[in-house]
C-alpha cells in the first residue's frame, strides 16, 4: 500500500492505473475488498482522459465482479458543438488530450458507454438540467452567492457536463430505481 492511499475498517481510496484492470484488482484485493458487497464507484472527469477501449475494459470489468454496483460519473459532454471544440483545443495545448471524448459526444453516448458494458441501467442529465431540479429557494441562494451576471456563460458551461448514473443490481437492493 501506498502513502497515497487511505484504508479504514470501511473505507478505502486506492491509486492505481484504471487503464490497467489487473493492477485495479490487484489493488482492491490488496485493501480486502469484497466484490459482494454493494459498491459505489465515482469519477469526477477522469475518463474523459482515457481512451475508450480502456474504458470500456474497466466498466466492464467492475460490473462483471460487483454483482451490486452503483457508479457514479461526472464528467464533459456535448463536445462536438463550438464550445466543446474550444475546450478539446485549450487543453491539448496544455498537453492534456481528451482521448476518451468520443464517449462524450452527448448523453446518448455517456449512457452506452455503460449500457454496452453490462451494465443494466444508465442515466444521464447534462448538469444544467440538474441545477434545474434543485429547488427554487437553494437556486435563489446559490445565484445570490455567486453573483451571476452571466447566466448565459453558466448555462454554456453546465451544458458541457453531466451527471451519469449506472447501475447493476444483482442483489435486487432496488439500485435501478435511483433517478434524478
Amino acid at each position: 500500500m501506498s502513502s497515497s492511499e487511505l484504508h479504514a475498517a470501511n473505507y478505502h481510496l486506492v491509486s492505481a492505473d484504471i487503464r490497467n484492470v489487473t493492477e485495479v484488482q490487484q489493488k482492491l484485493k490488496e485493501a480486502e475488498i469484497d466484490f459482494a458487497v454493494p459498491t459505489v464507484f465515482v469519477a469526477e472527469c477522469v475518463l474523459v482522459y482515457i481512451d475508450v477501449h480502456h474504458t470500456d475494459a474497466l466498466l466492464m470489468w467492475i460490473s462483471d465482479n460487483f454483482p451490486s454496483v452503483v457508479f457514479l460519473n461526472y464528467e464533459q459532454v456535448n463536445m462536438n458543438d463550438r464550445f466543446g471544440q474550444v475546450m478539446i483545443e485549450n487543453l491539448l495545448t496544455r498537453g492534456c488530450p481528451l482521448a476518451g471524448v468520443e464517449a462524450c459526444r452527448d448523453l446518448d453516448t455517456q449512457r452506452s458507454r455503460f449500457l454496452n458494458t453490462g451494465w443494466e441501467t444508465a442515466r444521464a442529465l447534462n448538469m444544467m438540467q440538474v441545477y434545474n431540479y434543485l429547488p427554487a429557494e437553494d437556486i435563489a441562494r446559490i445565484e445570490k452567492l455567486e453573483f451571476l451576471d452571466e447566466r448565459e456563460l453558466m448555462e454554456q458551461l453546465f451544458l458541457h457536463y453531466c451527471l451519469c448514473i449506472a447501475t447493476k443490481d444483482g442483489h435486487q437492493l432496488g439500485l435501478s430505481k435511483i433517478s434524478f
